[in-house]
């Protein structure tokens, strides 16, 4: 379990992500992968419904990884009350259990996996994983330890059927 984090602040995806979401989800549903992205779905952690993301799944040395980039936002705070999850692309559906990695697996992530791991990515998820760190979550270039006490890291593990 993640330790507790100090300096961890609540946060919202801003409109101009979200706009495209139901679109983008769409494409999703279809097969039709955007960048790195997939649909992430858990429950929702008071409603018990089930919630569905688009979010970037980060792959490095065949783990799998999503990243908190604006801050513990619902869909970081629903997968850690609610770990298990599945990820889909199409007609493509994986069962995983999210494990947050605490805050020093997390700046290691970021210092170690992230950014070196940047040019060995497919070009289209290398550009739009690189134009939204950059823009959005600087802090992840040039300071990973400040990342990581604010920005969830989560390993997506492979569960049994």
């Amino acid at each position: 379990m993640a330790e507790a984090r100090t300096q961890r602040t609540l946060a919202h995806v801003p409109g101009v992500v979200r706009l495209p979401g139901p679109i983008m989800r769409a494409f999703l549903r279809a097969g039709i992968q955007i960048g790195p992205n997939w649909l992430v779905t858990c429950r929702g952690r008071i409603s018990g419904e089930p919630r569905t993301q688009a979010l970037a799944v980060l792959t490095f040395g065949g783990k799998r990884f999503v990243v908190g980039t604006f801050g513990d936002v619902n869909w970081c705070r629903n997968l850690r009350a609610n770990p298990d999850a599945t990820i889909q692309l199409g007609r493509r559906h994986e069962r995983v259990t999210a494990v947050e990695l605490d805050t020093a697996a997390a700046e290691t992530f970021f210092r170690d996996q992230l950014m070196p791991g940047l040019p060995s990515m497919p070009l289209l998820d290398r550009l739009v994983t690189s134009i939204l760190v950059r823009s959005v979550a600087s802090d992840i270039v040039y300071d990973p330890r400040a990342a990581a006490l604010h920005r969830p890291v989560f390993e997506l593990r492979p569960r049994e059927a």
